[in-house]
């Protein structure tokens, strides 16, 4: 059985293509900068919110990605079926996060009942 494996692994003499071979565009470079960005801001306050009044500091973040979420999810949509396709793991993974912290920041702004104000327009009850 394991003759076979290797047989098949010998066969294939092309090399795997690697992440480093694909060029990628600039909205995808952009929109994994801001992701970074919103992980590196979400992870500590997330983190320090367990004292009481920096909790506050994590609501008012929900709600500034509340109020671009639908700039971040349609970015990180995009984003997302572009890294799937070319099966870039890093990318797909912020990709993911991005929307997941999205759809965190909703469900922060509607615990603490506090309006859902998207772009400007605010969204009632």
């Amino acid at each position: 059985m394991s003759d076979v494996f290797w047989d098949a692994q010998e066969d294939d003499d092309e090399p795997e293509q690697s992440e480093l071979t694909f060029r990628r565009p600039w909205w995808v470079t952009v929109g994994a900068v801001v992701d970074l960005l919103i992980l590196l801001v979400v992870v500590p306050v997330g983190v320090l919110s367990l004292i009481p009044f920096v909790f506050l500091v994590y609501v008012f973040f929900a709600q500034v990605l509340v109020w671009i979420s639908p700039v971040l999810v349609v970015v990180n949509a995009a984003i997302l079926w572009w890294s799937v396709r070319r099966r870039q793991a890093a990318t797909t993974a912020l990709a993911a996060l991005g929307i997941a912290f999205v759809t965190l920041a909703f469900v922060v702004v509607n615990l603490w009942q506090s309006p859902v104000v998207v772009l400007g327009v605010t969204l009632s009850r």
